[in-house]
């Protein structure tokens, strides 16, 4: 299953980077997530999309809503949404 996560962001650059560090290190402790990086989505409204390859949705959300990470700065990240791809489908 593939994981979009688009989101606007209104903070520095460098906090950016140090989120998506955060990221990267939470996926590599073998939780079944794999963080592919963040892009920027010409196709849609959003400054940029987080993608991730989960084995599942409850997954990808244990990391991300984890007591430890930061709590959310409302005033950078504003709004987001996510786009969930099922999958790899077999023919």
């Amino acid at each position: 299953m593939i994981v979009l996560f688009y989101f606007d962001w209104f903070g520095p650059a460098k906090e950016l980077s140090k989120l998506e560090k955060t990221l990267t290190a939470a996926a590599a402790k073998g939780s079944g997530v794999k963080y592919k990086g963040t892009y920027a989505p010409d196709n849609r409204k959003f400054h940029f999309v987080s993608m991730f390859e989960t084995q599942s949705y409850d997954k990808l959300m244990e990391i991300l809503m984890n007591p430890k990470n930061p709590p959310r700065d409302y005033n950078k990240l504003t709004h987001g949404t996510f786009e969930i791809l099922r999958g790899p489908l077999k023919h």
